[in-house]
C-alpha cells in the first residue's frame, strides 16, 4: 500500500513551503492598501483565520484545498499550492492576495500585475501566531486577531499547567510514509524545525528525532527501529482528503514489534483537518497530543479549572 495524498502531495507542499532558505520576518510585509474588500486566499491555514477574524464576508476565493469553514466550499477556486491559477485570479479582481511567504514567484507576478499581497510564514508555531496578527492588521480587525493568540496562548498555557512534573515521552510523528511491500518502507517525520516540534514542547513530549539539519526527515524501517520511540503518533489529513485503509496501515506499524511503542501498544492516529493545518484550530492537535502523552492525568476536569 502506498500512502499517495502525503506522499505526492504533502510532502511536495512541505518540501516547497518549508525548505527553502529562510527569511528575515518584516514587520508587516503587506503591500500598501487600505482595508480590502475582495481577498483571495491561496492556503487552507489563511482562509481558517481570515474566517476567525470575522472578515470571511471578504473572501472572494480560496484553494481547491480549502475546506473549512463549510462557507468555502461554494467559493470559487484558483488552484492549489503548486499549480496557481493566475488568470482566474486576475479575472476574479481581488485587491488583497494573501498568500504564504515561500510562495516568492507567484507574488512577485501578483505585483507586477498591479495586485496588492501579503505573505505569512506559518511554519513554526511562533509563525502561526504572527501570521493571525499580520492578517489581522490587514483586514483591519487587529483587535481579534491579538485576542485571538491571547486565547491561543492561554489554551497553552493551561496545559502546560496540568501537565507540569510529568514524564515526557519520546515521542514520533509521522506526517507522511511509503510502502510497496506489508512492510513501511520508508517514514516521514516531523523534524526539529516545525511546529510540529514546537508543539511537543508545550504538551510534555520530546521530539524522537534529534537531527537539527534536515527539515523532513526520511527514516527507513531501520532507522524506525534505531530511534525507538515510546509512542508513535500517525497523521492525516481528513477523510473528505484522504480515506486511508487504517487496518492494513496499523498491521503494517504492528509489524515493527521491537519498537517499544509498537509492544507497547503506544501507536495512535490522528485522521482530522486542524492536525495537517498551521492555522488557528492546530490548539485541537496541541490537546490531543496531552491526552495521548499523560493518559494519567484527568482530562474530564477543564483545562482551565
Amino acid at each position: 500500500m502506498a500512502r499517495f495524498w502525503p506522499i505526492l502531495l504533502f510532502i511536495a507542499i512541505f518540501i516547497f513551503v518549508w525548505l527553502q532558505p529562510e527569511k528575515l520576518q518584516s514587520e508587516n510585509n503587506a503591500s500598501e492598501i487600505s482595508s480590502p474588500q475582495r481577498v483571495i486566499s491561496l492556503a487552507p491555514s489563511i482562509t481558517e483565520t481570515l474566517f476567525a477574524l470575522d472578515a470571511g464576508d471578504k473572501v472572494v476565493a480560496v484553494t481547491d484545498y480549502c475546506r473549512y469553514p463549510n462557507q468555502v466550499k461554494n467559493l470559487p477556486k484558483v488552484g492549489g499550492y503548486l499549480d496557481p491559477n493566475l488568470e482566474q485570479i486576475v479575472r476574479l479582481k481581488a485587491d488583497m492576495v494573501i498568500l504564504l511567504e515561500r510562495q516568492q514567484s507567484l507574488n512577485t507576478q501578483l505585483q507586477q500585475l498591479g495586485i496588492k499581497t501579503l505573505s505569512i510564514d506559518n511554519s513554526s508555531l511562533a509563525g502561526i501566531r504572527n501570521s493571525i496578527i499580520d492578517i489581522g492588521v490587514a483586514v483591519n480587525n487587529v483587535s481579534l486577531a491579538r485576542n485571538l493568540v491571547s486565547e491561543f496562548d492561554n489554551q497553552l498555557e493551561s496545559i502546560q499547567q496540568k501537565i507540569h512534573n510529568q514524564p515526557e515521552p519520546t515521542v514520533l510523528i509521522a506526517i507522511a510514509h511509503s510502502s510497496h511491500t506489508h512492510f513501511l518502507d520508508k517514514v516521514y517525520l516531523a523534524g526539529q524545525q516545525d511546529f510540529y516540534n514546537d508543539l511537543l514542547s508545550f504538551v510534555g513530549a520530546t521530539n524522537v528525532y534529534q537531527g537539527p539539519n534536515i527539515k523532513v526527515p526520511a527514516v527507513s524501517t531501520e532507522g524506525l527501529l534505531r530511534l525507538n520511540p515510546q509512542i508513535i503518533v500517525d497523521i492525516f489529513p481528513s477523510e473528505e482528503v484522504y480515506s486511508p485503509d487504517l487496518t492494513k496501515l496499523r498491521q503494517q506499524w504492528q509489524r515493527l514489534d521491537k519498537i517499544d511503542a509498537i509492544s507497547n501498544n503506544q501507536l495512535y492516529i490522528i485522521q482530522a483537518d486542524y492536525a495537517v493545518i498551521p492555522g488557528p484550530r492546530i490548539i485541537q492537535l496541541a490537546e490531543d497530543l496531552a491526552r495521548i502523552f499523560h493518559p494519567q492525568l484527568d482530562w474530564d476536569v477543564s483545562l482551565d479549572d
